[in-house]
């Protein structure tokens, strides 16, 4: 059903890509990138992982939890929708697309919209029923779909962006509410929030180090190549991401759950006064928490390692061929530049598990210090674009990086296994 429906979203946010693509020119194209760019960019930085806490905790479905995780959430949009307003010209002077300074400053009412979503389906996951989630995910893209043509006959610019992003976060909020079972409640107390933080602020800080790999490059892009070199990365990130991003939110809505569900089980054991027999019963539960966390790690690393495989090579052999196909002939010869791009998505679908485990376990550090090793890629991906280097070589950078932390959250996970048996 993940598969299936993630699948279906993400298959129709790229059809509206390709439609974009094909209709507009490779100028409005390149501007239509930096508004989803710029979007993508400011909602990385603000995410506190308040969501994924109503999953992770063994009381996140109390209402309290909830209400105060709206809180955070509403704050969230609230403040991007303000940065966003207030940088769209500047960021307008730095792509040399001061006509699109209106367009910026509208899309900032995408992160106010969306701070208002109801996180019941979250709940629902704790049980791993997806039905809501996935509800969530299907039904705004299907909108945006089907009045992606009709905006585009009516004015053929990257004004249309603007107005599908809108409809579909409006739509987004919409039915987080209708497929709710709780009332939508905000509310601010003092032990919630702190555990709010303290859960989530080495995701907000890890979101920085994020943007150099996924956001960073193509800033780089814009900016050295231009943007129609930038059209052209753009198409090639999409196309390989659509994969990766429907395994990655597949597997996150599976992974965290099982995983926490795992370090919570207590096998039933006999109380007793007796220190002997408590202690024998603590032995049981760890013992059963620690099988349990293996079974479950080697069945999700055997299927996410499957599934990243076949990615890359899917991509090796047909990767020029898919590109031409959706998006047209202009955009032949990015067959290089897709195979590196689908690589870099593969190690990230692999770190998917071990960051899962950690974030189930409470530990939310080890996603910050992976986040600065896969930064460090970034100066590399800045010289070669300097040097005029090929696009593919700007991604190997990527690459480096996302092997690098993936290195480092396993061994973590290991050394984390290690000091709690």
């Amino acid at each position: 059903m993940l598969m299936g429906g993630f699948g279906a979203a993400q298959a129709m946010s790229f059809a509206r890509n390709a439609l974009l693509a094909h209709w507009l020119s490779k100028g409005d194209f390149g501007i239509a990138a930096i508004l989803m760019l710029s979007l993508q960019l400011l909602e990385t930085l603000s995410d506190l992982g308040a969501d994924r806490l109503i999953v992770q905790a063994r009381d996140g479905h109390r209402p309290r939890i909830m209400a105060n995780a709206h809180a955070v959430l509403l704050l969230r949009g609230c403040i991007t929708a303000l940065l966003l307003f207030v940088t769209a010209g500047p960021l307008a002077q730095l792509f040399g697309v001061p006509e699109a300074t209106w367009a910026l400053q509208a899309c900032a009412l995408i992160p106010l919209i969306k701070g208002f979503s109801h996180l019941d389906a979250r709940r629902a996951q704790r049980r791993l029923d997806n039905r809501p989630f996935v509800l969530i995910e299907t039904l705004p893209q299907a909108l945006a779909l089907a009045a992606s043509l009709p905006l585009l006959m009516a004015q053929a610019s990257f004004a249309a962006v603007v107005w599908l992003a809108l409809a579909h976060a409006l739509t987004a909020v919409a039915v987080s509410h209708l497929v709710s079972r709780r009332a939508y409640r905000v509310a601010l107390d003092r032990a919630p929030l702190l555990r709010l933080i303290a859960f989530g602020w080495p995701i907000w800080l890890s979101a920085f180090p994020l943007i150099a790999v996924y956001h960073a490059d193509r800033f780089i892009v814009a900016h050295v190549y231009g943007l129609e070199a930038l059209a052209g990365f753009h198409v090639a990130f999409m196309v390989t991401m659509v994969p990766g991003l429907i395994a990655a939110k597949a597997g996150h809505a599976l992974m965290l759950p099982m995983f926490a569900r795992a370090l919570n089980n207590q096998p039933c054991a006999p109380r007793s006064k007796d220190k002997r027999d408590a202690s024998s019963a603590q032995d049981m539960r760890d013992t059963s928490r620690a099988q349990n966390m293996r079974d479950v790690m080697g069945l999700l690393t055997s299927v996410t390692v499957l599934a990243a495989t076949g990615l890359v090579l899917a991509f090796v052999g047909l990767g020029d061929h898919v590109i031409q196909l959706c998006f047209g002939a202009a955009y032949a010869g990015l067959g290089p530049l897709v195979s590196v791009l689908a690589l870099m998505w593969a190690l990230r679908m692999a770190q998917a598990v071990p960051g899962m485990a950690l974030m189930a376990a409470g530990e939310t550090k080890p996603l910050l210090v992976a986040g600065l090793l896969r930064a460090t890629g970034l100066l590399p991906a800045y010289l070669i674009a300097l040097n005029a280097g090929p696009l593919w070589q700007v991604a190997c950078a990527g690459v480096a990086g996302e092997a690098l932390s993936l290195a480092y959250v396993t061994a973590r996970l290991r050394w984390l296994s290690r000091a709690r048996e």
